[in-house]
Formats: structure tokens, sequence, C-alpha cells
């Protein structure tokens, strides 16, 4: 099951944003994870929020005041590595950005960014890591827990064409593994 981590200003949202937030965060990840998306599956989902003290957080390298004028948000999505190639990666992201989209809203601004459109603008302090856990490495309820594994707790295997796909990667994986 996966992990979501929003490192972030404190204060950078309300209550009420971070509640929003969190399941459209979940609903990104998941839809390119456990395809389709259950209720297992997002149950065994961890969101944390982790605000960082503004006196710690140097956007730029510039001083710590500068987050009120110019927000960051670093979104960690923990996965195991057999659920992805580079189109559930693309597709991961995209949700991202579209679940702050949602929850902070479109305040009409764009700017062109290395010859990238970024709309809204404050998209472009959006960082997102999808961190793929090795095959053999995820751990829940104390025991190593393989992809295979993780998709009949979260219902992937249901889905004959995404559960075949699930098996070539960790088979590609395993093969590529050094240990």
């Amino acid at each position: 099951m996966p992990l979501i981590r929003i490192n972030c200003p404190e204060n950078s949202f309300t209550a009420e944003q971070k509640a929003k937030l969190a399941p459209l965060l979940i609903d990104a990840l998941m839809r390119q994870e456990v395809d389709p998306v259950t209720e297992a599956g997002k149950e065994g989902t961890l969101c944390i929020f982790n605000e960082i003290a503004t006196d710690n957080c140097f956007p730029g390298g510039q001083g710590p005041d500068l987050h009120t004028t110019r927000p960051f948000w670093v979104v960690e999505l923990f996965a195991d590595a057999g659920f992805f190639n580079q189109k559930r990666r693309d597709a991961a992201q995209l949700g991202v950005g579209k679940a702050f989209v949602t929850v902070l809203g479109d305040d009409g601004s764009r700017l062109d960014w290395g010859g990238q459109h970024v709309a809204p603008a404050y998209l472009k302090n959006l960082y997102c890591l999808m961190i793929e856990i090795p095959e053999g490495s995820w751990g829940a309820a104390g025991h190593t827990v393989s992809a295979l594994e993780i998709a009949a707790i979260a219902g992937t295997d249901k889905n004959a064409g995404r559960f075949k796909e699930l098996q070539e990667n960790t088979a590609k994986l395993k093969a590529a593994r050094v240990s």
C-alpha cells in the first residue's frame, strides 16, 4: 500500500484544505497503482502532512519569509516499483497537479518555464517525487510484502489486464535485481 508525504511550510494549508487534498492525492496515486481504486486500497494508504517550521524553509536559498509570497510543496509518493511504468508515473504526476488546483483553485496565472507551459503559475513550486520501493523491500504488518501480495490485498488482481501488467513489471524488476 502506498504512502504519501506532503512537505510544506507550516500553515500552508487550512485543516479544510488538508481534508480535501488528502483523498484527492490518494486517488491520484491509487489510480496508477491499483486500478480499479478499491476501499481496501484507500484504507491501506497513509497520507501525512509534514509541516516544516517557517524558519527552516529557504525557497531558492533565500530568507524564510519568502514562503509567504512564493509557497512551495514537496509531495513524495512511495509505492512498490512493480506497479509503475512511465505512462503511469506521468499520469500520477498529472493527478497530483490536478488535486492541488482543485483545492487551491486556478488563479488564472500562466507562465512558460523551461519550454513547458505551467498553469496556474504556482504549480511551478510543486515538486512531486515518485519514490518506487524495490520489489522485496516493502513491508507491512511486520512482514515483507511483494507487489503481487499488495495487489491481492488492494484488489488489483480483480482487473486481469492490470494484474498481468503488474506481473510482467514485477518479473522484470526481480530479474534485474542483484540480490
